[in-house]
């Protein structure tokens, strides 16, 4: 009787352990503005929709310009764009830079170079508790 509770209690220990170290790791992915905004890079350029839901706010806004006219779209209309990119790579190459940076505030310029034009994001991401999230975007071409 004693050693099956010993085997209950050690496969009761691993598989909290488990549980903890995966709910852990992805939560890490968000845990700075730079993992965020990388998540951000990869699913933009390599259509990774994976952990997309928890990357953006809840109060998440797209703002493009095109024509001179500023095109608006939200968390659900992006998300739903993005889930029918999955695994679409872009022929394009990705930089960024942190344009300013707080403990709860960040704003990076991503440049997505392609053959003919630059599309340039301007991220906006905030610390909401553990996760730092993209809430705003706003695109411009060049």
């Amino acid at each position: 009787m004693k050693t099956l509770m010993t085997t209950f209690f050690a496969a009761f220990i691993f598989v909290s352990v488990s549980a903890f170290t995966k709910a852990e790791n992805k939560s890490s992915r968000l845990a700075t503005a730079d993992n965020s905004i990388n998540l951000y890079i990869e699913t933009i350029t390599n259509g990774n929709v994976e952990n997309m839901d928890a990357l953006f706010g809840s109060q998440f806004i797209q703002n493009t310009n095109a024509n001179g006219k500023v095109i608006s779209h939200s968390k659900a209309q992006i998300i739903g764009f993005l889930k029918g990119q999955k695994n679409v790579k872009q022929n394009c190459s990705a930089t960024y830079t942190v344009m300013e940076q707080s403990d709860d505030y960040s704003i990076a310029k991503v440049e997505m170079k392609y053959r003919d034009f630059t599309k340039v994001d301007y991220v906006t991401l905030s610390k909401e508790g553990a996760d730092w999230k993209v809430n705003q975007v706003v695109t411009t071409y060049k």
